[in-house]
């Protein structure tokens, strides 16, 4: 008796070359399912991004809220007003001589500290 009750046709070798390449096969198609479904679950929480995204935003706003004792929720959502001017170049250049003078006076103090 062959291999599940049958008379084998073949010699035993073919029917096992057979087998393992049947097997194989089957294990390229397992393979081939399992990669896919990994795919699927990699892109369905790509999409679910967005929404922890959302999730985790209202949640930072309510611990904010919470902190500030609502004053946040008083705050504009966005500034209306415009930006102060930036200080004039002259008025940094006066403070860049004051800063010049100040160092010629702490070397001349050093210079008598030192005599």
């Amino acid at each position: 008796m062959g291999l599940f009750g049958k008379t084998p046709e073949k010699p035993p070798k073919d029917l096992i070359n057979e087998w393992s390449l049947k097997i194989r096969k089957e294990m390229r198609v397992i393979d081939r399912q399992i990669r896919e479904d990994m795919l699927e679950d990699t892109f369905e929480s790509m999409e679910d991004g967005e929404e922890m995204e959302e999730a985790a935003e209202a949640e930072v706003d309510r611990i904010l809220f919470e902190i500030t004792a609502g004053a946040l929720g008083k705050a504009p959502s966005k500034v209306t007003e415009p930006l102060p001017d930036p200080e004039p170049v002259g008025a940094t250049a006066a403070s860049e001589s004051e800063e010049e003078e100040d160092i010629e006076e702490m070397q001349t103090r050093l210079a008598a500290l030192r005599s």
